[in-house]
């Protein structure tokens, strides 16, 4: 049985606020570079590595808070029949995982990317959570999308969360081009090919987290923006006080002189 999104725009803009406090909460900061999003009010489809808990709430950020976007996410049957909820901000599903179930969760995806406006299909085409370092392996839903959808963009987005200078992680984002000429090549080479372009946008974005060092400010240097500061931490109140005490304790030290 499918179970459509049942958008509520109040829910959507509460959950929005929800999830950027939880982020300010969590992360240092949210860090975004790579290529611009595309253009206009055409619907894309957005495939991002899936790593952390954190994914579905940083991808509605993404997609609400930043870009801009109508974003909806597949989600498994058995969790929006637990938490309905999700419904209301854009996730959609089946109940079952036969043939039926699936080709009605394709043709409600299909719908909704043509008739609406600014939307984003927002999938996690690995299916589950996986070590962030582990080998990329996708299924078939993602060039199955992009070839029944042609018109829509597909977006590879890699997602990193690094420990670097800050007594909290960095949420590090990085936007690739999109790919094109999906129409030319069966599911199954264009599977290969969408993983092949998401191991290369993260191994860009490991290349510019490890050039950046751990100062704050240096992956801005590489092209990123600091989406999303965090709450202050340990790390600056140790920069306002201890780091001030090598310059007092000088000072007191030539004043007895």
């Amino acid at each position: 049985m499918l179970l459509e999104a049942r958008k509520t725009p109040a829910l959507e803009r509460a959950y929005a606020r929800y999830g950027r406090h939880l982020l300010r909460k969590s992360f240092a900061r949210v860090w975004v570079g790579g290529e611009p999003w595309p253009e206009g009010d055409a619907p894309t489809i957005a495939f991002v590595n899936h790593s952390a808990w954190w994914d579905p709430i940083l991808a509605f950020f993404l997609s609400h808070d930043l870009f801009r976007r109508d974003g909806y996410g597949i989600m498994q049957g058995a969790q929006l029949l637990r938490y309905p909820f999700f419904r209301r901000i854009g996730c959609f599903g089946a109940s079952g995982e036969g043939f039926e179930d699936v080709r009605a969760v394709s043709m409600y995806a299909t719908r909704l990317l043509r008739e609406g406006t600014r939307r984003t299909l927002w999938i996690f085409p690995q299916g589950e959570l996986a070590p962030a370092r582990a080998p990329i392996a996708f299924r078939s839903g993602v060039a199955r999308f992009g070839r029944v959808v042609p018109e829509a963009p597909l977006v590879p987005v890699a997602v990193r969360y690094e420990f670097r200078g800050e007594q909290r992680p960095e949420a590090v984002v990085r936007v690739g081009n999109v790919v094109e000429g999906v129409g030319r090549e069966s599911v199954l080479q264009l599977t290969r090919r969408l993983e092949h372009r998401l191991r290369a946008e993260l191994a860009a974005l490991d290349a510019d987290v490890s050039a950046s060092g751990s100062e704050a400010g240096d992956l801005a240097a590489a092209g990123y923006r600091a989406a999303l500061e965090g709450a202050s931490s340990l790390s600056a109140l140790y920069d306002r006080t201890l780091g001030k005490l090598p310059e007092v304790v000088k000072r007191g030290l030539g004043a007895g002189t």
